[in-house]
């Protein structure tokens, strides 16, 4: 068993993984760190983490190769009997892991003794471990250098601009969603919309595509007046999308799919239903079944009473 831990504990081989371990955490470090400073920080704000992550790793496994050599030094000793003389030995690694660690020996304890003494036990006044310092200095320098790029410089965005940036980024995402569930909109899902974009984009499409059927003002032309509550085909948001999307090719109206979004037949749709109860000037005779929504439905009602139905280039 002690061979095998003099062979883990060997000084080479303890000094070949110190040189991976730096030269490691290195290489990744220069591999991120290209680019200039104000590129890095704008382009990969993460950046400066992960060169901290870095040094913190190089520095934990420096505290361990000291922990290990002090392992090596309780279990074997450091000294190396040469003849009949017992000659002290210390390696160069023994050497710094002493430094680094700055602890007084067993036998120099009384050394620093202090005077406060609990059940026995004796309080040491030993000093901090200088590599603790070290990565407490390390960390104010750290502060120092992040204040200076992201506050009290351009090289890095402040926090109120990666806000931003974020709540930009965050739009964009919004929308692209909203687009793309705007595009699975159909005759089985769609409901009717009451916000002032949408139905401005409805009345937009309305007179370019459907007022020379149906009249500007929906009173009804070549096609029915959309102004009353009588509908060929139903009155309700579903069924006039449906009619709007699908067309109804005997009646000479087209299919509207392949020329407008789902979002924008939804709009139409709405805008459509808008017009009803409007009473505009020279409105052409009802045509259809009366339709009679009922309260938190949008299935359509039809009566019994139904009109003369007759050849339209595009029907409500």
């Amino acid at each position: 068993m002690k061979n095998i831990f003099r062979i883990l504990l060997n000084k080479k081989l303890l000094a070949m993984g110190a040189a991976l371990l730096w030269g490691a955490s290195s290489a990744t470090a220069a591999d991120t760190a290209t680019g200039s400073l104000k590129e890095m920080a704008s382009n990969d704000s993460f950046l400066w983490m992960i060169l901290t992550l870095e040094i913190i790793l190089i520095l934990i496994g420096l505290v361990l190769i000291v922990v290990i050599l002090k392992m090596k030094s309780i279990l074997f000793g450091v000294e190396e009997a040469e003849g009949a003389e017992a000659v002290e030995s210390v390696s160069f690694f023994e050497k710094w892991a002493s430094k680094l660690q700055d602890a007084v020996p067993v036998d120099r304890e009384e050394e620093i003794m202090t005077d406060h003494e609990y059940d026995g036990i004796i309080e040491l006044d030993n000093n901090l471990p200088p590599w603790w310092k070290m990565l407490f200095n390390l960390s104010i320098l750290f502060a120092a250098i992040y204040i200076g790029i992201y506050h009290l410089s351009d090289a890095g965005p402040s926090s109120e601009e990666e806000y931003l940036t974020a709540m930009e980024e965050a739009r964009i995402e919004v929308e692209a969603f909203m687009a793309q569930k705007a595009n699975s909109i159909d005759e089985l899902n769609v409901v009717a919309v009451s916000d002032e974009s949408a139905l401005a984009e409805g009345k937009q499409i309305f007179q370019t595509s459907c007022a020379a059927c149906h009249g500007k003002e929906g009173q009804g032309g070549v096609g029915p007046n959309m102004t009353d509550n009588y509908w060929l085909h139903g009155g309700d948001i579903k069924d006039v999308f449906k009619t709007i999307k699908y067309g109804v090719p005997e009646k000479g109206m087209i299919s509207w799919k392949t020329q407008l979004s789902p979002s924008q037949m939804q709009s139409v749709a709405s805008y459509i239903l808008t017009l009803v109860g409007t009473n505009p000037p020279n409105p052409k005779d009802p045509q259809g079944d009366l339709y009679e929504p009922t309260e938190g439905s949008t299935d359509a009602v039809s009566s019994n009473k139904t009109v003369e139905d007759n050849n339209i280039s595009m029907v409500n």
